[in-house]
Formats: structure tokens, sequence, C-alpha cells
């Protein structure tokens, strides 16, 4: 690797939105040699790849990284009212950060901006590496090293996975291993749909268990909250709404025939 080879790293989440399992955040850390031919490859925003190709090219960067990392934000985290949401996203962020500075330090530290603005990055940064919330931390067994993080070159960007190969790396990492949850759960639990709020097959999954919630549910959205309540499941506004339009569409097919 020449010197004027830079390593630079990346990191972005993966299911965010979904009401079912865990939210993925991936790093990976690499050469600008091997950033380009992951980029000829097709690395790119994990949004844009079919799964299949996904896992494909998941197996090619974790190959080929120096480095990378991957960690969760749990259902029973999410729920945990210790630190809101965008709290967690940032300390699991750093535990990869910590992770990946094990194979080596990147000049620079792409991050797929998941606050309103590079302003508010970084003062949620500034306030969980205040010393006022070290017990609070300690209490929860996560360790910070303050003077490392104080090494990184933090880049956070919006659409930084649309932007950054790298970074569009972390995210096929983390959108892979939401995958492979997602094939495991439905093999224990049964089939729930995508997982995404507005999918009716999710929504009647979360009501039918609404009695006795399963770990992989994340009861503090509002779609648990909303279905747990209900008697029945046709008085979901969204799940009617639904079979109302399956319905319509099943009678125009049948008057075209």
């Amino acid at each position: 690797m020449s010197d004027d080879n830079k390593i630079i790293a990346g990191i972005d989440d993966a299911t965010k939105c979904p009401c079912i399992g865990s939210i993925f955040i991936a790093g990976v850390i690499a050469d600008e040699d091997t950033i380009a031919k992951w980029k000829e490859l097709g690395v790119k925003d994990s949004k844009l790849v079919t799964a299949k190709k996904r896992d494909m090219l998941a197996k090619v960067i974790k190959e080929t990284a120096i480095g990378f990392s991957i960690q969760e934000i749990k259902p029973d985290m999410i729920d945990n009212k210790t630190f809101n949401l965008n709290d967690w996203e940032m300390l699991v962020v750093l535990k990869v950060v910590k992770n990946l500075q094990k194979y080596a330090y990147p000049e620079k530290l792409y991050i797929d901006n998941w606050e309103t603005s590079e302003k508010g990055f970084w003062r949620r940064l500034q306030s969980l590496l205040h010393e006022s919330v070290k017990e609070k931390l300690k209490s929860l067994k996560i360790s910070l090293n303050r003077k490392k993080l104080s090494s990184v070159n933090f880049i956070p960007e919006h659409r930084a996975d649309e932007n950054y190969t790298v970074v569009g790396a972390a995210s096929i990492l983390a959108k892979s291993s939401s995958d492979l949850q997602y094939r495991q759960y439905k093999k224990k639990y049964g089939n729930f749909g995508s997982g995404s709020p507005g999918d009716p097959a999710t929504r009647l999954f979360i009501w039918q268990h609404r009695n006795n919630p399963l770990p992989i549910i994340r009861q503090s959205w509002n779609t648990f909250k909303t279905l747990s309540v209900l008697e029945n499941i046709e008085d979901d506004y969204f799940y009617a709404r639904t079979l109302k339009k399956t319905v319509n569409s099943n009678k125009s097919l049948s008057d075209i025939s």
C-alpha cells in the first residue's frame, strides 16, 4: 500500500424504522484502493441493492476490508428509556469506532448523520462524553475512551451512504445483518411480513402477540402501543385500509376477467 493510499472509515445504520428486531449499526475501515474496487463491484447505499447482491457484497467487504464492526441496538435497549433512541445510536456508534480503532486509525471517518443537523450530531456527542453522564454509563457497563475518541476525524453528513462508497459498504453490512436476523426470526416465530409499521402482516403479527409480547417486538413504538389495546384487528385503521384496498383490487381483477 502506497503512502498516499489513505485509510478511510464509514459508519451507517439499518432498520431504524421497523417495529420488529434490532437496529444494526456497522462500521468498516479500508484503504482508498480497496474502496475503489468496491465501487466497481457495485457497493453503494444498501437500499439500492437487492438482498441477494447485498449478501454477496457483504462477504467481499468483510474479506477485503482492513476491519469492520457490526453492532445492534436490540429491542430491549430501544425500549430502555435511560437514554433516548438517538443517544443509544450515538453510544453504539462510539462502540463501533472503538472496535475499528483496533485495526487502524482512519484519516477520515464518514458517518451517515441521523441527526437533523451537523450541529445536532456534535451536541449529542459532547453530551454523552460529559462527566455528568459518566456514572449512568458505568451502571450500564458502557466504557468510553475520551482520549482516543478525541483523535477521531468525524465527518457526519446527511445521505453519506449515497455519497461515499465506504459508508455504502457499512450500510450493506448493517442491512445484510438485519436480513439474516429476520430470516432467523421467521424460522423461530413464523411470518411477520416486512417488519414495517405499515405492513398489514406485521401489524397482524404484533396484534396477535399483544398480550404476551415477543422479545423481538419494539414495545415502545407507537405501532405496538396502538395495537395492544385493540380487541379486534379490524379496528386498526391501517390494517383495515389495506384489507379494503386488497378486496377492491381483487374485485377489479374479477370484473376484467
